[in-house]
Parts: structure tokens; sequence; C-alpha cells
């Protein structure tokens, strides 16, 4: 009888320990308040008690796909500026992403039935995350794209919810770094102390007829090489000194006769130079181009800010070719499920914003046809990579007639 007592004393505890690990601030109610700038969590496994996030599409910007390893954050500001944040990670092979909303009356029962969104989201595949004071965008979805988003304005008392949860692995450790108003100042001005001499790139690139070799004049929209979008007009080439970096280049290179073309370009800063030759080819008929670059709002039609560079392309390409007719193609990524309505309608309405675009913009209507195929026609229907899941995720544009 001794013996048996003892047994059922152990697994009493056991059960308790196990419970105590699983309340680690992973669920709505269990919010974690902040005292200090810093904080260092550590081990996040597990969702808690309660799975707040799931059965999510990969296209919507504004809600995690599915929770997996959360930790949840109640946060009040003591002032009013321009509040940011930093989650660093120990482990490159993390994921961290993070919801931010404005704490409010009945905030758990408000995230239970999706009556409140967030005011900042990041859904970018990085081991580091948070909000900077030069990023623009307030969204960032699934895969390689920007890591930070931008800086909230906040007043002094006002309090915020701050979920993180990694999608990679569990177990995961992070440091939370918050940077209240008045310390902005001395986080900025720090590092510049530490700037010495950097190293340069040279980046070059030319554009050639794909047939000829002979140089095209073409207008070319150039994001993520600057600070802001490089727009060029009528140029065969260009080359720029830049700092020494890791740079993702988004080319979008428009010729009159020439099909649109578009590229992504990845250069690490272990390269002193990069040259690309960006040979175009004629334009035909049932040729297609896909742009990545027009992104929409979370499950909407509405365009995000970064599809402009994209969206302008197309309106000069359809200028300059005063002659073709197109067929706008939307697609949606959401592989493992079947293309119900949702998908499909998504799509469609996607695709007349685009032509709503153009035709607002001045071009015919008689020219421009659209569809909407939903995820039926998805690159890698299996996706492995962000990039696989980002090449879903499209508008193309097919020549129906030149």
């Amino acid at each position: 009888m001794k013996n048996a007592f003892y047994i059922i004393v152990f697994f009493v505890l056991l059960i308790f320990n196990l419970s105590g690990l699983k309340a680690q601030n992973s669920d709505c109610t269990k919010l974690l308040k902040l005292t200090d700038t810093v904080y260092y969590a550590k081990n996040i496994s597990g969702f808690g008690d309660k799975i707040e996030f799931k059965n999510n599409f990969n296209d919507n910007l504004s809600t995690f796909p599915l929770e997996t390893n959360s930790i949840w954050y109640l946060i009040k500001s003591p002032s009013t500026g321009k509040f940011t944040f930093d989650i660093v990670s120990e482990n490159s092979n993390d994921d961290w992403d993070f919801l931010l909303y404005e704490h409010k009356n009945l905030f758990c029962k408000r995230i239970d039935s999706n009556k409140i969104k967030p005011i900042r989201a990041n859904l970018s595949r990085s081991a580091n995350t948070g909000l900077s004071l030069t990023e623009v965008e307030l969204f960032s979805s699934p895969g390689v794209n920007n890591n930070y988003s931008k800086y909230v304005d906040v007043k002094e008392g006002q309090e915020f919810v701050l979920v993180v949860n990694n999608s990679k692995r569990a177990k995961g450790n992070h440091t939370l770094k918050l940077h209240f108003p008045e310390t902005i100042q001395k986080i900025e001005v720090a590092p510049v102390k530490e700037v010495i001499v950097t190293p340069k790139l040279d980046f070059v690139f030319e554009i050639k007829d794909a047939a000829t070799l002979q140089p095209v004049s073409s207008n070319v929209n150039i994001k993520g090489l600057l600070k802001e979008e490089t727009v060029l007009n009528d140029i065969t080439n260009y080359q720029v000194i830049l700092e020494r970096g890791n740079y993702r280049v988004n080319l979008i290179v428009v010729a009159p006769d020439y099909m649109l073309y578009t590229s992504k370009i990845k250069i690490p800063k272990s390269k002193p130079s990069y040259k690309e030759t960006i040979l175009l080819e004629k334009i035909e008929v049932g040729k297609k181009v896909s742009l990545e670059g027009i992104q929409f709002q979370p499950a909407s039609d509405r365009f995000l800010t970064t599809a402009k560079g994209s969206l302008n392309a197309l309106l000069i390409f359809m200028q300059q070719n005063k002659s073709i007719n197109i067929e706008i193609e939307g697609h949606v990524n959401g592989p493992g499920e079947p293309n119900h309505q949702e998908f499909k309608q998504l799509s469609i309405d996607r695709a007349i914003a685009v032509k709503k675009f153009l035709t607002d913009s001045g071009i015919e209507e008689s020219r421009i046809k659209y569809s909407g195929f939903g995820n039926s026609k998805m690159i890698f229907p299996d996706p492995k990579t962000d990039d696989e899941h980002s090449m879903n995720r499209r508008v193309e544009i097919k020549i129906l007639a030149k």
C-alpha cells in the first residue's frame, strides 16, 4: 500500500509539472505583463491550453496560419511618441512571427470571435524581427520579405498585446527589446559611432535583345537596392557603388515591342561586385509574365503600397505597346487544400483590381480580359521553401493579341 501511495504521488507531481510547462503565457488569458524594457523568453514550446489561431490562409497577412509555439505579452507605454521593438533569436533556424494588437476591453473574447485585428504584423521568414523607424509597411507576408514593420505612434499609458510565434521549431529562445519614445534617440545615435569604413559593392547591369544581343533602351524599376525605389528611364545599362551588404533586389524592365521582364536577385555581402545581363524577348501571343510584386492586403483585393512599382511597370508596358491585348490571371497559394469558392473568388477579385487600375489610368477596357484560378495552378503544388510559397502567390499577364 505504501508503494502504491508513492506511485500516486509521483503521477500527481508529474501532471502538475506538465501543467506548469503548458502554462508558459501561451494563451490570451495568460498574458505576461512586462515591467522592464528587456525580456529573455526561454524554451518557447506549444500553444498553451488553447489554439487561438488556426486554419488560416497563407495569403492572410494579419494572422498566423497556425499557432504552434507562442508567447503572449502585455505592454504598457510609459510615454508618447514612436514605439519600436526587436525580437532577437539565439538560433538562426528559428522563424519568429508576431502580431501586435491594441489592448481593449474583453480582448480575449474579441480574439476568440475574430472581432479584433492587429495594427501590425510580420510573418516573414526571419530569426530576427520587430518594428523599425525606417520601415513603411504595416504588415509583411509569409516568405522572404521585409522582416521589420513600421513603428507605432503611442500615447502614455496605452496598452498593447504582442503575440510572438515560432512556426519552425519548439523550445526556441529570444530576447524582446522594447524601445519606448524617450529611448529612441539613444538607440539611433549609438551605432553611428561604430561606423568607420564599410566595404563597397559595385552593382552593374546591361539590357540587351535576347536574339541579337544588341542594347535595348528601357524603363527600369529597382527595389531593394537603395532605401527608396529607383526608377530609370531610357537606359541600356546602369552602375552604382553601394555599401557592402546582403541585398534582395527586384528588377522590372519595360521596353517597346518586348515582353515585360521581372527578376529577383540575391547578392550576398561577400561579393565585391555583381553584374547582370538582362535579355529581353520580343512580344509573342501566348507568352506570360509573372508579377509577384503585385501584392494585396490580407484576404482582400486592395493593393499593398509595395505593389505600386509593378503596377506602374504594367501600365507603361500597355502604354508603349498600344496594339496588344492581355489577360490578367489571378492565383493564390493554398497547398494541401481544395480549390474552394473563396479561393476562386479572391483570385478573380484581385485580377479585376489590376484591370481597374489599368482602365482608371487610361487603358481601353477592350484590351483587357481577366480570370482567376484560385490555387488550381500553383507553380509549386507542394512548396518546400518560402520562395516557393511566394511564387504561388502571384498575378500573371498573358499576351492575347499584338
